[in-house]
């Protein structure tokens, strides 16, 4: 360690000044959000496409198996991604 301060007392002005240009300290931070914007898009189309239980089938009203039924292979249809 004695070695690396008496290297930094050694230096010159001048020579810190092109030690410290030559150091990147601009740092850009991304953030990756294409996870979130997946699982959004995945929930919005859900909601979009799911059954509600008013729904006419044949112009008679669903049974809760059938909404049930609906709402699962809606579910499994959004969860593969097929229409996004």
């Amino acid at each position: 360690m004695s070695d690396i301060e008496s290297m930094i007392e050694s230096l010159s002005a001048e020579d810190i000044i092109r030690l410290m240009a030559n150091i990147g300290n601009r740092r850009i931070n991304t953030v990756d959000t294409s996870f979130r914007k997946r699982r959004n898009a995945i929930t919005q189309l859900y909601f979009s496409a799911e059954p509600k239980p008013h729904q006419l089938i044949n112009d008679r009203p669903m049974t809760p198996e059938e909404y049930n039924e609906m709402r699962e292979g809606v579910r499994q249809q959004c969860i593969s991604g097929v229409d996004l």
